[in-house]
């Protein structure tokens, strides 16, 4: 199974976030993985007097001595690497993750108030649009450890290779997340009757058995290709003993999956949801674009958000 080998953990400087720092120690030594504790901060701007870098160079220990202390009471803490950088925020993330190789994102979600969004403020969102990594925003408050986690998959038969790859990259995450936190594992397709109504208004002669029908069909085509996903899960990727375990709980809800899989999450009262947000040109339908963006607005719980392979982040390091 997927595993992660080098974390950064996003934390503000004037907060209090030691509820943060104990699921990011925790995650990186389940992982065996390198930690590192970041901030961002704004530029110093050049003042008469001031040094800049002076400035910059007591502030990153402050900041340093800040985390250090909420780190000494955290049972069995390793000693992360702890860094300041200045510049813009979600900008400055992703090209330490471009610069330093990480893994994986990590940071507390912080709402907005003039955003639609119910958990994720705008530099969450950019980071979830725009990091090459996968990002995994925490909500305050939420249960530690976790006791249900959502993974929403999908399909696109034009792309059944990367779509299938995608889809084994968020099986396996959330499957190894439910076994370290002895949760829960839920997956979710939603599916849609395209043609239903195309068949009912355009089609002469067609009745409503026979719309009936194809909507039947429809799902059963959906539940099949869940089912052989997991298959293909229980034989290839996590194996039998691992979904024996786990015994995943699978929902195939219809109807449109921006507004099906908050619903879910919701009705579930998930702690988690495993997800796609981006895919590329020859990939359409792994919860991209509006779709991914509306799931994220309407969600109250912890997400964690892949990208599919292949995608290039439009942040360089210039």
């Amino acid at each position: 199974m997927q595993r992660f080998n080098n974390i950064l953990c996003v934390i503000a400087a004037e907060a209090e976030q030691r509820w943060v720092l104990e699921r990011a120690v925790t995650l990186a030594q389940t992982q065996q993985a390198r930690l590192t504790v970041l901030t961002v901060l704004e530029p110093v701007p050049p003042v008469a007097g001031i040094v800049p870098q002076s400035v910059e160079q007591t502030l990153q220990q402050r900041f340093i001595d800040h985390v250090a202390a909420q780190l000494r009471d955290i049972p069995g803490a390793m000693a992360p690497q702890v860094k300041v950088v200045f510049g813009r925020g979600y900008l400055a993330v992703i090209r330490e993750v471009l610069r330093h190789g990480y893994d994986l994102v990590l940071k507390p979600a912080r709402a907005d108030a003039d955003l639609r969004s119910v958990l994720f403020g705008s530099d969450d969102m950019h980071l979830l649009r725009k990091c090459p990594v996968p990002v995994w925003l925490l909500k305050e408050g939420g249960a530690v450890p976790y006791r249900r986690i959502l993974a929403a998959v999908d399909f696109d038969p034009a792309a059944a290779a990367e779509a299938t790859e995608f889809n084994r990259r968020i099986i396996e995450l959330a499957a190894a997340l439910a076994l370290a936190e002895s949760a829960e594992l839920h997956v979710a397709h939603v599916w849609e009757a395209a043609a239903e109504n195309t068949l009912r208004l355009w089609v002469p002669g067609t009745g409503e058995a026979q719309v009936a029908a194809y909507v039947a069909e429809e799902r059963q085509r959906h539940e099949r290709w869940l089912q052989e996903l997991m298959a293909a899960a229980a034989a290839v990727w996590l194996g039998q003993e691992t979904l024996d375990y786990l015994k995943p709980q699978l929902h195939l809800p219809r109807g449109n999956a921006g507004k099906e899989v908050p619903a879910l999450a919701h009705a579930l009262q998930a702690d988690l949801v495993v997800m796609g947000t981006l895919g590329r040109s020859g990939i359409p339908g792994l919860l991209i674009g509006n779709t991914a963006e509306t799931i994220l607005h309407k969600v109250e719980c912890a997400v964690l958000a892949l990208k599919p392979a292949g995608f290039v982040s439009p942040v360089t390091l210039q």
